[in-house]
């Protein structure tokens, strides 16, 4: 709604109220916008079309109800009584639909504490003493000689008045159109209670407290008109609940109710004493509320709200408990366990996050049960356990295997779960960030072995680590031109014709020149650049440097292959980048193939589009290691593979040759060449000649060599001994 419409809302309803508060035109006015409030919700559902139109219908029943008490409530008594009535069903009716008992959002394992239960009783005992003391002061009242019949309904608005406060208080998100509805219904309630307590139960239009009730119906109106009405009474709006604490304002206005229940016992109706000793009660109650959010919010503090376990605070809570400061240095007090889930992010891309959750949840219950008594188990964060067990605990490793013997079952799936750990022993003298830090590193050794088993902290795996943390920030400094991170550097190995041994390509290879570590081979340091997301900067430069090199070359029709790892292939300006390339360059586009390279699964759409665009260009594409990974099939359908290349593990000298001719006899059905890496003897090559294989690379034909001895290559002949 811009400003102009509201500020014109905003006068039309003064001046509604104006001409409501005017004796001459107050009747008019009452009865008018009360059949306005009536006839509203069957235009704003036809209109918003929203998903339960049942309530609007109630609430449009239930004010024509109150218009038709409100028109006959001195013509005709009886049907000015029966209509409120009915429109009091009703609205106890929408009063309910408002507080229906619904669970919050949560994993369905996730267990209720007994604190959230126990906050919930005092609650309910809290309404529950301020409508017993409505009840009695209504029975009282209605009792006392001389007294009008109404005044018995006049507490029972004021307790309506309260909860529907309540009701506000506690929800996180009403919307504007429930908002303004729950104003309305506290206006009505206010204008039930005034005139029920005047002695007159149904007032005529013109009587003088009407004025509130045209303020309710206009909120009544703007409530139904509201866009938002579509999904107002929706389950998602009107179970999503405030935090603990911030709920606990909605017990204010049930405290104030027995003083004002005192207040409107005009009739003297109770005792004064019965009054304080329910506000008692109510206070009482109230305070005991509030302890209970506190101390809960505390708990929370040192909870994981999505698996009940110890967080990081109570995992040093835990900590000091087991390690006291007066534990003697040299004694073992117990064992500490990073965990960690092996493959968990499959779980969240395939299935999505709601089951990663609860195979979250599902998990810290089966570490639970696995540690028992002799231990605490944590969650650090994501898909991290820590366990601190006591002396006597048994092994981590027969934990985790006690723990995940049997598959997870999770909606109809079954998970097998795999997990990895490091831990290290706790002495007296331990301290938890290092314990963290030294089963952290243990953790890395898990992961970097067979996974799905427990290691134990040693130094050298500190070392080995800390070597890997200094080569990546050396790594860092390369790539951004630091020269005193030494130099990347191209070695190119020659890709050989069969049978006939030709030279037609070279392979660039990446080398680092490294200041301390001398020469280093690209399986060193590019796993470490994919890892920290430099990666796709190196291959621009050795894509750029090797298509340079290759305008200089002595043969002029040779091809050179790049290397295209992972965060090449997901890059969207692939295509741009080799293209600008190629045209900084001058090389051909015929000249240059690219090899996927990537050993671990790409995405279903990673570099499909940039490397067609580059196909219909005349660049080449191989499929680097066929046979090893996930070098499946799949990329041969996904990409237009050019050349096939077969990793030494299928084309060694105890290859299958059924498997061979099955490989060539493939590629041959798609078009594509074969090429035969690890080559390293006479008999191997003619051996993979005979079978139908293209082209091949490998020691026999020359080791990686600089550009400036590319011009040493010559054809070899068969018999002949290869060169370095």
């Amino acid at each position: 709604m811009s400003p102009a419409t509201r500020l014109r809302a905003l006068v039309l309803a003064a001046a509604v109220l104006a001409l409501g508060a005017w004796p001459t035109t107050r009747v008019a006015t009452v009865l008018t916008i009360t059949a306005l409030a009536a006839l509203a919700p069957l235009v704003a559902v036809r209109r918003y079309r929203p998903d339960r139109p049942e309530p609007w219908l109630a609430i449009s029943a239930m004010l024509a109800c109150w218009w038709s008490a409100i028109a006959f409530g001195h013509s005709a008594p009886t049907v000015a009584v029966t209509t409120q009535a009915l429109g009091i069903a009703v609205a106890t009716g929408l009063f309910a639909v408002l507080f229906a008992r619904q669970r919050r959002a949560a994993p369905r394992d996730r267990r209720r504490s007994r604190r959230e239960v126990w906050g919930r009783r005092s609650d309910q005992a809290m309404v529950a003493v301020v409508i017993a003391l409505a009840l009695a002061q209504a029975v009282a009242g209605a009792l006392v000689p001389g007294a009008p019949w109404s005044v018995a309904f006049a507490p029972f608005d004021l307790v309506l008045i309260c909860l529907l406060l309540r009701f506000t208080a506690s929800r996180a998100d009403l919307g504007p159109s429930m908002r303004l509805l729950v104003v309305g219904g506290i206006g009505a309630a206010v204008y039930d209670c005034l005139a029920a307590d005047s002695g007159v139960r149904i007032p005529g239009p013109q009587a003088t407290q009407n004025v509130v009730w045209v303020a309710a119906m206009l909120f009544f109106l703007a409530g139904t008109l509201h866009p938002g009405m579509a999904t107002a009474f929706s389950p998602a709006r009107l179970t999503r609940l405030r935090s603990e604490s911030a709920r606990l304002l909605g017990t204010a206005p049930l405290v104030l109710v027995p003083v004002a229940l005192a207040l409107l016992d005009s009739a003297a109706a109770l005792p004064l004493t019965v009054h304080l000793a329910a506000a008692a009660a109510v206070a009482a109650l109230a305070i005991a509320r509030g302890a209970q959010t506190i101390r809960a919010s505390e708990g929370l503090a040192r909870r994981d709200p999505l698996t009940g376990l110890a967080n990081r605070r109570g995992l040093r809570a835990a900590f000091e408990d087991l390690v006291p400061p007066t534990t003697d240095p040299a004694h073992r007090v117990g064992r500490l366990a990073v965990l960690d889930l092996d493959d968990f992010k499959h779980v969240n891309d395939t299935y999505g996050h709601e089951t990663g959750d609860a195979l979250l949840v599902a998990v810290a219950g089966r570490l639970t049960d696995a540690v028992g008594a002799s231990g605490t188990v944590t969650r650090s964060g994501g898909d991290e356990f820590v366990l601190l067990l006591r002396p006597g605990a048994r092994d981590v490793g027969a934990v985790l295997a006690t723990a995940f013997a049997a598959p997870v079952p999770l909606a109809g799936l079954s998970f097998g779960v795999r997990c990895s750990a490091g831990w290290v022993d706790l002495t007296g003298a331990s301290e938890l960030p290092l314990a963290l830090a030294d089963a952290d590193v243990a953790l890395y050794a898990s992961k970097d072995g067979a996974r799905g088993r427990a290691t134990g902290f040693s130094p050298e795996q500190r070392e080995q680590v800390l070597g890997s943390l200094a080569l990546g920030a050396d790594l860092r400094r390369l790539v951004a031109g630091d020269p005193a991170a030494g130099e990347l550097m191209l070695h190119y190995q020659p890709l050989v014709a069969l049978p006939s041994r030709t030279v037609r390509g070279c392979e660039a290879l990446v080398r680092w020149r490294h200041p301390e570590r001398g020469l280093l081979s690209p399986d060193t340091f590019l796993p470490v650049a994919e890892a920290q997301g430099t990666a796709a900067a190196i291959d621009t430069w050795v894509l750029r440097e090797a298509c340079r090199s290759a305008t200089t070359w002595p043969d002029p029709d040779w091809t050179v292959s790049v290397n295209l790892g992972r965060s090449s292939m997901v890059c969207p300006d692939l295509a741009a980048t080799v293209r600008a390339t190629l045209a900084e360059t001058g090389l051909p586009a015929a000249r240059l193939h690219l090899e996927i390279t990537e050993h671990d699964q790409l995405p279903a759409d990673a570099g499909v589009l940039a490397l067609h665009e580059l196909a219909a260009d005349g660049v080449g594409l191989a499929l680097d290691d066929f046979g090893t990974g996930y070098t499946s099939v799949a990329y041969l359908q996904r990409y237009p593979i050019t050349v096939l290349k077969l990793d030494r593990s299928v084309t060694g000298c105890d290859a299958s040759p059924a498997l061979l001719s099955g490989l060539v006899g493939l590629a041959d059905a798609l078009g594509t060449t074969v090429l035969a890496e690890g080559i390293e003897t006479d008999e191997q090559c003619t051996r993979l000649a005979r079978l139908g294989v293209d082209a091949g690379q490998g020691w026999l034909f020359g080791r990686p060599v600089p550009a400036d001895r590319l011009g040493d290559l010559r054809p070899l002949p068969a018999g002949a001994a290869p060169e370095g």
